[in-house]
């Protein structure tokens, strides 16, 4: 199956970082703290990248799935999980939709399925819009709500996810004149991200576009 355009997006803007920002590899593993310093940068850089891309795959999906609701009235895997996991309340229907004395007449949002896949969109956007990471939380959060299953995601990845974030973390949240910094190797840092892209993202980047079949 073809590599989405978004991916390919990615692959082009972290192949330009790496031409940027890494410097030629030295087997003696001697750098300048100017080198290091760039390494860094491409670390945090990357990490945006990846970031943005998850994001803006989730949502192609979920607007894919609601045009097709839509126009065709056409269900899918995305629209059920997308209400599986929006945290609203599976309520059996009403008994009568004519309000009796005092009661109060059944709100739209609680009986119409158009407002409860709104409802649930509205709710999975916030999570992207508030989304700060490509942590193991950051992934399960933005893949399993539009129907990607959890036993499709590699232990090993989400474990390099979260090592990378959490770096990242240290790097974006931190004085550079800080000793928590360790110094990165060049080598090491490119050899991950081409794991992480090669080893799993592409996957991911086929499942959805298997949802959006």
């Amino acid at each position: 199956m073809p590599k989405s355009v978004r991916f390919r997006t990615l692959t082009r803007e972290l192949n330009r970082l790496k031409k940027q920002f890494i410097p030629k590899i030295n087997p003696t593993g001697s750098y300048s703290n100017r080198q290091l310093a760039l390494t860094l940068a491409y670390r945090v850089l990357v990490h945006a990248e990846i970031e943005a891309y998850l994001e803006d795959r989730v949502w192609e999906v979920v607007l894919n799935a609601k045009k097709n609701w839509d126009s065709q009235g056409k269900t899918c895997r995305t629209l059920i999980c997308l209400l599986a996991f929006s945290g609203q309340m599976m309520e059996v229907p009403p008994d009568t939709l004519s309000p009796t004395k005092g009661s109060k007449k059944v709100l739209e949002g609680k009986i119409k399925i158009n407002k409860k896949i709104d409802s649930a969109i509205e709710s999975f956007k916030r999570v992207i819009d508030h989304n700060h990471g490509i942590k193991e939380a950051n992934i399960l959060a933005l893949l399993v709500p539009i129907g990607i299953d959890s036993g499709d995601l590699a232990p090993d990845w989400l474990a390099t996810m979260n090592t990378f974030g959490e770096e990242r973390g240290i790097v974006a949240h931190t004085s550079a004149t800080s000793t928590t910094i360790q110094a990165p190797d060049p080598a090491t840092e490119l050899r991950r991200v081409e794991q992480i892209i090669s080893q799993e993202l592409w996957k991911v980047d086929e499942l959805i576009n298997k949802l959006m079949k």
